[in-house]
């Protein structure tokens, strides 16, 4: 006998599966009037669309990270360079550059 959850989760990639092809045929039927608009009432669209889809991964991320801190001090240029001084980080070392640089040439090997 199959668990109720493993039920219920099974009914979801159902659900999910047939919302997926649902919003397939949608965006079917929608490409010969997104050609009938003009550049910007397509732009419009296309921000419409993505400032949906970014608020919906703002809410997950908050949900799993927790919300920022929107009173959070920020650091000028000048107090961060001061700061990793402080911290007696050489900027003439070039750290972030020379770890960029070693990554790119290992996977490149």
């Amino acid at each position: 006998m199959i668990p109720a959850i493993t039920k219920l989760l099974i009914k979801i990639e159902q659900l999910e599966w047939d919302l997926a092809e649902v919003k397939k045929e949608l965006e079917a039927l929608q490409a010969p009037f997104m050609k009938s608009l003009t550049p910007e009432e397509r732009l419009a669209a296309y921000s419409a669309r993505t400032r949906a889809q970014n608020q919906r991964l703002r809410s997950l991320i908050e949900k799993a990270l927790g919300k920022p801190d929107l009173n959070a001090e920020t650091l000028t240029a000048e107090e961060l360079q001061q700061l990793l001084l402080k911290e007696g980080i050489n900027p003439e070392d070039n750290l972030g550059s020379r770890a960029i640089i070693e990554e790119r040439e290992k996977r490149s090997e």
